[in-house]
């Protein structure tokens, strides 16, 4: 088992052949699990086979940041989807309510009241703002339920996040020809 898991993050208006190119690189990492897309991405249908090829090969699950109406979320999407990432504790309950308990849904929280919240309205993980490592070792040290580290851009992030008991560290993709480097030297760290 690894200290934590890998867990990166596609920013708002990517370029999906740039993503696949990299993400072949990256995905072969057993430390990553689960990827996130960003709200409003609309596929066409062979650049969704192709991800989804991609990450079923690797074992990788697809997770949707999707708003509470899920009116922006195309249901190619949400039919091949693992799990939602919410952005609030309310969008959560929203969601909760339309989707049902079979649908894995993990929940940003900036505070423990929200947190605490989350796992009580049935939040699978809950996710800590970048640089809020406080909340989440206190979180790791209370709950069972996962807990994310958002915002890790490097190697000094990732080493105090998994000190932090970190469950899972959620990666921005920065396109900048370093990723593959970048996951392959946070993928070290993670599975000491």
């Amino acid at each position: 088992m690894t200290a934590c898991d890998l867990y990166p993050v596609l920013p708002a208006g990517f370029n999906v052949e740039a993503a696949l190119e990299v993400l072949r690189d990256i995905l072969v990492l057993p430390e990553i699990t689960a990827l996130r897309l960003p709200p409003g991405w609309t596929p066409e249908t062979t650049q969704l086979s192709r991800l989804v090829d991609l990450l079923h090969a690797n074992g990788v699950a697809m997770i949707l940041e999707v708003g509470p109406t899920l009116s922006d979320t195309p249901k190619s999407l949400l039919g091949l989807c693992d799990g939602l990432h919410a952005a609030t504790i309310e969008d959560l309950v929203t969601l909760r309510g339309k989707v049902g308990s079979d649908m894995p849904i993990g929940c940003l929280c900036t505070n423990r009241d929200d947190a605490m919240k989350a796992g009580e309205s049935g939040a699978d993980y809950v996710a800590f703002p970048a640089g809020n490592l406080e909340l989440v070792t206190w979180w790791s040290s209370v709950m069972e339920l996962p807990g994310v580290a958002e915002g890790i851009v490097n190697t000094q992030d990732a080493s105090s996040a998994i000190t932090a008991s970190a469950d899972f560290l959620a990666i921005p993709l920065q396109f900048d020809g370093k990723d593959a480097e970048r996951f392959s030297a946070m993928a070290v760290l993670a599975g000491d």
